[in-house]
């Protein structure tokens, strides 16, 4: 096949996406993660204070150390796991992360196993929560609402069998206070981030009426555009030949051919404003300014972008939005070579597309302005990758059945 099929472009477009405010709000989703890692520490740094606390009643001090250890891998690992570069988090991260808290807080209760007065304050079913808390950012309510069901219920397990408690009461009272903790803050952090993508849906949906509303006086514009080129056309091109043929009033084969010729290129100069590919207009746009002030043109001209089976069209409006916001990222470098910025999109069945520019800059800094768009990419049911290498940056984002990982690349 070397054209793009509607079948495809249906399929790519109608991709899942999860209601998370990751994958509907990426930019947002990735300025939130600082409080991954501040909750992660509030959590173990609790859990030192609490196991100092319960010095006392601990019998197995290599299990309450233990279990430290693992609660700070957790935190590491979940502060590592959803940073933006390694967008998205995705199910089983979540499921190992919250397994690996559970367990260390298990280890702890282990470590005071018939010596534990104060259930209250331990520290294990604080940690699952504060970490829960943050799961709905980047999963499903529902989801998250499962994980926080069955930890409230191994840790209330726990504290209902321990019979060591001063005092005297019924096991579903403790039960009850070593699971509140973990279904409270799970509850706030699924009510807000449900809240979240509601808004982030119902935005949506008004920018959605507003752009049809828009589509008859674009579409009026752009017809008055078509017209004003033509007739700019004809007045450089046409109308000098006609008079010139009037003046000599014969009509030479030499005149038929020029006459052709100039056809031709009205007529491609028509189809060519009718239907100018957005990744075209999106890259003249954003080199526009740079251009008319260095005065260098573009080499090869429309060469910059190579998509000769129209791939963009399999690009969603979220999806477009990245890659132009990507675009005018890479143009606006101080040190990019605005010849070497070009776009290639392959494969009809599996559209790869391939951005590449040459700038002299800093390779941490050109990284660290590219990560947040690579991770959109990521966040919104794409694989993207980026090399920086020898001045020069390579983007590659596809579907994920395009054929990665990129030779060479990393996800980052």
């Amino acid at each position: 096949m070397t054209a793009l099929s509607p079948r495809t472009i249906v399929g790519a477009r109608s991709v899942a996406v999860e209601r998370t405010p990751q994958r509907l709000d990426p930019l947002g989703a990735q300025s939130a993660w600082l409080l991954v890692p501040l909750l992660g520490t509030v959590a173990v740094v609790y859990a030192v204070f609490s196991t100092l606390g319960h010095a006392r009643g601990i019998h197995d001090p290599a299990l309450a150390v233990l279990a430290l250890v693992v609660l700070l891998i957790a935190v590491v690992v979940v502060s590592i796991r959803t940073h933006p570069a390694f967008a998205p988090f995705g199910r089983w991260s979540h499921f190992c992360i919250i397994a690996t808290v559970v367990t260390a807080a298990c280890l702890f209760t282990a470590s005071m196993w018939g010596h534990n007065d104060r259930i209250q304050d331990d520290w294990g079913q604080i940690a699952v929560a504060l970490l829960l808390v943050l799961m709905p950012l980047y999963r499903p309510v529902g989801e998250v609402a499962g994980s926080a069901v069955v930890a409230a219920l191994v840790l209330g397990a726990l504290a209902a069998a321990e019979d060591s408690v001063t005092i005297a009461n019924s096991p579903l009272v403790y039960a009850t206070v070593a699971a509140t903790p973990i279904l409270a803050l799970a509850a706030g952090g699924a009510g807000y981030a449900w809240t979240l993508t509601g808004e982030t849906l119902r935005w949506r949906e008004v920018a959605r009426d507003g752009q049809a509303r828009l589509e008859g006086e674009l579409r009026q514009a752009a017809e008055r555009m078509v017209a004003q080129e033509r007739m700019t056309s004809l007045n450089a091109e046409a109308v000098p030949f006609l008079t010139g043929l009037i003046q000599r009033g014969t009509v030479t084969p030499e005149d038929a051919q020029t006459a052709r010729a100039i056809a031709e290129r009205l007529r491609a100069d028509s189809v060519r404003a009718v239907a100018s590919p957005w990744l075209e207009d999106t890259i003249e746009l954003a080199l526009g300014s740079r251009l008319a002030a260095s005065r260098r043109p573009l080499a090869g001209g429309s060469d910059r972008v190579d998509d000769p089976d129209r791939l963009e069209r399999v690009l969603t409006s979220d999806q477009r939005a990245i890659v132009g916001a990507l675009i005018a990222t890479v143009a606006g470098f101080p040190g990019l070579d605005p010849a070497s910025l070009s776009i290639t999109a392959r494969d009809p069945e599996h559209p790869v597309f391939v951005l590449r520019a040459r700038v002299d800059g800093h390779r941490g800094e050109l990284r660290r302005d590219l990560l947040p768009f690579v991770s959109s990419l990521n966040a919104v049911v794409m694989r993207a990758t980026m090399r920086v290498r020898g001045g020069e940056v390579v983007v590659r984002f596809a579907y994920p059945e395009a054929g990665f990982p990129y030779p060479g690349g990393r996800r980052r």
